[in-house]
């Protein structure tokens, strides 16, 4: 099935890669779903597709392994849009169950703003603990 996405043509046009899929924000039914939306040629703003697929995976409010919020946080880094990328990453960080280590790593990240904004999650975690 990840193959009939991936040879879609608007799979490259929307700017999705295999990891979309393989973490499964990505799926033939919402790809369909996307794919018709974008083809009204309303919107050429890529980004819009993939923020709008991100977040209704996050929205179905599923149990993430440590491993797929390490996904999510490759598919922002590595998006062609970098202030969508960084709103994946900033998302993830927000959310309750990101990984502690994750965090921890991003706190050190050479982006001042996204280091900072992992700082304050990591203080306000640390604030409701105690």
């Amino acid at each position: 099935m990840s193959n009939q996405i991936v040879e879609d043509p608007d799979f490259i046009k929307l700017q999705f890669s295999q990891k979309w899929i393989d973490v499964g924000i990505l799926t033939p039914e919402n790809f369909d779903s996307i794919k018709q939306e974008y083809l009204k040629g309303e919107d050429a703003s890529t980004e819009h597709y993939r923020w709008g697929a991100f977040k209704s995976f996050m929205q179905l409010g599923n149990s993430l392994s440590p491993q797929e919020f390490y996904a999510l946080y490759e598919i922002g880094k590595n998006d062609p849009d970098y202030a969508m990328g960084r709103s994946i990453i900033f998302d993830i960080v927000e959310h309750l169950s990101c990984p502690e280590e994750l965090i921890e790593m991003l706190t050190n990240d050479n982006d001042i703003t996204l280091a900072k904004h992992a700082l304050k999650y990591k203080s306000l975690r640390k604030t409701k603990e105690t």
